[in-house]
């Protein structure tokens, strides 16, 4: 097929190999066709020393990318377990009421308006303090002045 170029089948193999390899890491840069670059670098220097026919060369690629991309996998570390909506830390921060908390209204926090609910009730201006965080909403709580707190 290629002999007129002076290229055998396993040159093609590891010519493809580079051009992917080269495409992954210059465009793509997401190293997920490197499993198709290391299956194609196999089945590259196998048919280099033995004799392969073309269709047990593709059954190998499909082999070997698998196993490369399995043995990848194995090398990545542990995801870390991250809670997408940890957002604890803005327990005991300050909040400025936008609109007036009985049960529930509105207050600023970080310039983002937030609903917000509380047993206490709250008048525009005033400075609440963020007692725990419910999914958009922030259940809010007085601050106690006699015990120094602001």
């Amino acid at each position: 097929m290629f002999e007129s170029l002076g290229l055998e089948i396993w040159h093609i193999w590891l010519i493809a190999a580079s051009v992917i390899a080269i495409i992954e890491l210059l465009l793509v840069g997401s190293y997920y066709l490197l499993a198709v670059v290391g299956g194609a670098v196999i089945v590259g220097l196998l048919s280099s020393m033995v004799d392969i026919s073309l269709t047990v060369q593709w059954f190998i690629f499909t082999f070997a990318t698998v196993l490369v991309a399995v043995f990848m996998r194995s090398l990545r570390s542990p995801a870390k377990k991250e809670i997408p909506d940890d957002i604890s830390y803005m327990e005991g921060k300050l909040v400025s009421v936008l609109e007036r908390v009985s049960p529930r209204g509105r207050v600023m926090y970080k310039s983002v308006s937030w609903a917000a609910e509380s047993e206490d009730i709250f008048e525009v201006d005033e400075t609440a303090r963020i007692k725990h965080v419910d999914g958009s909403t922030l259940f809010i709580e007085k601050i106690d002045v006699k015990k120094g707190e602001v």
